[in-house]
Parts: structure tokens; sequence; C-alpha cells
């Protein structure tokens, strides 16, 4: 008794020192995460040494990783954290028990869920996804650890103990707390996780794509027909680019041999965004100059002679199916990667324009996109159509060609729908999914203009060969609805 009584005067006597609530709370959170980024090299460290040297399975793993740094983390917040907390008359292995208890547990079962969930359901690397798992878990364990873990000296003790109390404090045993907040937090966890396994495309979503396609063809056509309109006069506006404010200096990257790249949005009549229910668009442009072409190669390779496998990036498989003119009917196995690794079979209609002698344009419009389970292997099958893992449900592109003095300034218009993406982790995902699209466009562009720069002239193949004739089935052959369904149009 007499060391209960001592505890709890050293506890009064650091009570009355405290800053104020706010102040102290904000100090113990910056802490809380310094001490968690360094658990997280503790728990990677663990999972990468468990899983590439030992060959264990990575949700087992996993537990192992989460446990190490549960402990690295307590020693920590004991001396560091907390320090103006004593565990009071329980003692240090009393509480390290329960913290075992209420945040490991709670942090196994949650890390483990959402690894499970980002790995199967986003298809990320495992060590990304427990990085991912880790932030998502951090408010929710820093909460369990000042309510219920590292609780000011003896105040509710009897709550850890399983003690009585009295009834004007009208405390709750501590199981009462943690345990319906663990359960629950897990079982959203698992429909988060059987909701993201899979998804469909719903009306709504569709109509919404529909609407925003609408008005994007639109502004496309007036810029185009304005262009066509002006077509005799000097220094006429034929890119998408030279309808912009800064026309001038976007041009001046270009053919200085920049790769311009673009975030765009296409907005209503009252200047509003077009809100897209469980689902996301992801509209970008790029443009890329290829040194001393003339547009008639470039119209001919995308059209007759060029095999998109190795001029676009993504492009594991092309053929033409149908040739009407200057239209296409175009199949197109893409294969996209950069943290996520997905493989679809699409299908695209492609309808070039020769608006006149020194310009061109052409429309791509997806007509089938597939996803492939096991891509590559003899088990490849494909997924329903609309009932996927959601990443690329439609895709558009628009292409603009201009002939000018240096060569052909190609500019790509792409505008895909995807599902959207899930609240609890946009502000770590939205990020990386719009650094991935500038990536993947801009190598789409570069890949093309290395591809076609110094080839022959219209009419010639390689070495002077006679370009290969239009093709059905056979033969791997792609036009320009090929680059129009590419990776790049996906970003």
């Amino acid at each position: 008794m007499a060391g209960t009584r001592g505890a709890d005067a050293a506890c009064r006597r650091r009570r009355r020192v405290r800053p104020p609530d706010l102040v102290r709370r904000l100090q113990r959170w910056l802490v809380f995460n310094a001490v968690g980024t360094m658990g997280v090299a503790v728990q990677l460290t663990v999972l990468l040494s468990l899983t590439e040297a030992l060959g264990l399975n990575y949700l087992v793993a996993t537990v192992l990783a989460v446990e190490s740094a549960i402990l690295h983390n307590f020693v920590w917040h004991e001396h560091w954290t907390w320090r103006d907390r004593g565990p009071g008359s329980r003692g240090r292995w009393t509480r390290l028990a329960w913290f075992n208890l209420v945040t490991g547990a709670l942090s196994i079962s949650s890390n483990v869920v959402f690894t499970a969930l980002y790995v199967n359901a986003l298809g990320v690397h495992y060590a990304i996804a427990n990085l991912m798992a880790i932030a998502t878990c951090s408010l929710l364990t820093f909460v369990a650890s000042d309510r219920f873990v590292f609780r000011a000296c003896n105040e509710g003790e009897d709550m850890m103990t399983g003690g009585s109390v009295s009834k004007k404090q009208g405390r709750r045993p501590i199981w009462r707390f943690a345990t319906p907040r663990a359960g629950l937090a897990v079982v959203l966890a698992g429909a988060c996780t059987q909701g993201l396994a899979a998804a469909e495309l719903q009306d709504e979503t569709l109509a919404a794509w529909e609407r925003y396609v609408r008005l994007t063809e639109q502004r496309i056509a007036n810029e185009l027909d304005d262009a066509d309109a002006r077509a005799l006069e000097v220094g006429t506006r034929f890119l998408a680019q030279d309808f912009r404010d800064d026309a001038a200096g976007a041009r001046r990257d270009v053919l200085a041999g920049d790769v311009r790249i673009d975030r765009m949005a296409t907005r209503d009549s009252d200047g509003n965004r077009i809100r897209v229910p469980k689902g996301a668009i992801h509209h970008w442009r790029g443009s890329v100059l290829i040194p001393g072409a003339t547009l008639d190669d470039v119209l001919h390779d995308l059209m007759h002679g060029a095999d998109l496998t190795g001029m676009q990036n993504g492009v594991v498989e092309s053929r033409v199916l149908d040739r009407d003119g200057d239209r296409l009917h175009v199949f197109l196995k893409l294969r996209r990667k950069q943290l996520i690794t997905v493989h679809y079979n699409t299908e695209h209609r492609v309808r070039y324009t020769r608006h006149r002698p020194d310009a061109a344009s052409s429309r791509s419009v997806s007509t089938r996109i597939a996803e492939l389970v096991d891509a590559g292997s003899p088990a490849e099958r494909e997924k329903p159509i609309g009932r996927d893992r959601g990443f690329l449900w439609r895709l558009n592109s628009y292409w603009r060609y201009q002939q000018t003095d240096a060569g052909v300034i190609v500019e790509c218009e792409s505008v895909s729908l995807s599902r959207s993406i899930p609240r609890a982790v946009r502000w770590m995902a939205t990020p990386i999914v719009n650094r991935t699209a500038r990536q993947v466009m801009t190598r789409t562009l570069t890949s093309m203009a290395a591809a076609m720069h110094g080839r022959g002239p219209a009419g010639v193949g390689p070495g002077g060969a006679p370009p290969p004739p239009p093709a059905g089935r056979g033969p791997r052959r792609a036009g320009g609805g090929g680059r129009g369904g590419g990776e790049g149009g996906s970003a």
C-alpha cells in the first residue's frame, strides 16, 4: 500500500506541471509518429528478412513483423511518448501485456486485413501494401494507446485489473471499450476487402462518363472546326495546346525537345466539375516532337506499317482486325505496370481525318476492355467485362498531328474511366495514381517519337522494302487505333 500511495503522490505532482491538453496531445502525437517511423523501419526489415531470406508467406511474416515493431515501440513509448505516465501499481509487465492485447491485437488484425486488401484488391507489392496498412492503422493505434494502455497513473487502474470502481466514476472494464472497437475495425476492413476484390460498373457511373465524353468531344470538335475555318490564315491554331493562354510557351517547349504533360478536366456549362458516382475519370494531355519526320511518314506508319509492340509502351500485342479506308478496328493486349500490374484484352474503333496538308487528327474509342487473369500463362483467361477490379473500364484518346519545320508535333489527349479510389486510402493513393499517369504518358510519347524518328519516306518500309499490305487476323500489325488504346491513353 505504501508503494501505491507513493506512486499516486508522484503522479499528482506531475499533473500540476502538465501543459494545456491540446498542446500536450499535439506534442505526444508528434513523438508518437517519430517512434512509429522507427517502428516502420523495424517492421519492414523483419518482413523483408522473413519473406526474402526465409521464404515465409507474406501474411505470416506480417504477423511476426508487427509484433517486433510492437515490442520496439513499447520501449520508446514508455521512456519517451508517455514518460509522464508511470505504470503505477500495475508494473511494466502488466502494461506491456495490455499494450500487446489492446494495440498489438488491433495492429496485427488490421495490418493483416489491410495488407491482404491492398495486395489482392489493388495488386501492389506486399512491402508497399504493408506501408499503406501501417499508415491506415496509425491513428487508431494512437487513440487506443493513449486511452487504454498509457492512462494517467492509476486513473482507471481497476479497469485494467478488473477490480471494482465507484458508481460515480461510471467506468467500464477495458475490454468493454477495446473489444467492440477492434472487432468493428476488423469487420469493416473485411467488408472493404470483399468490396474491393471486384467492382461492377454501375449505370450511373456510365452515364456520368458519357456526359463527360460528350462535353469533351464537343470542345475538341469546336477547336478543329475553328482550325479548319481559318486554315489559310498565318499562325492558325490547330493543336489543343494552341487554345490555351500559355500556347506560345507550350509550343516553344515542345519544339525545344521537351515532352509536355498536362492534367485536364472537362467542366459543365456552369464551370462545375462533373461528378462521377462510384467512378473516376482520368484526363491527361501530352505533346512531343518527332524530329525530322513528315506528316505523311507518321500517318503511314500509324495506319499501315508500324507494329505498336515496339512503338508504344505497354502494348504487348497488336493487330488490325478490320480496315475500311481511314477507319480501323484494332486489337491490343495491354500491360499497365507501376506498383500495380494489370493486363487487358482491348478493342478500339479508330478514325483518321486529314484536315489540310500539314495537319491531321484521329479519334480512338474503346469498344471492349477485358481484364486478364494469369496473363501470359496457359491458364490465361478474361474476367467478366464490367465486373473486374475496375482499374480500366473505358478508354478514349484524341490525337492531333501537325507538320512543322523541325518535324511533326504529336499531341495525345487521353480520357479513361476507372473505379473510384477508396476514401480510406485516397490521400495516399491519389498522388501515386497521378504520378504514374504522368510517367506512363511520358513514356508512351517518347517511345513513339524514338520509334518513328529517322524512318524512311512514306510507302517504303525498313531497308527499302514495301510496306506490309492491310491485314485481317493474320500477322501482327496495328494502326493509330493501336496507339489510341495504348497504355498512355489509360493514364
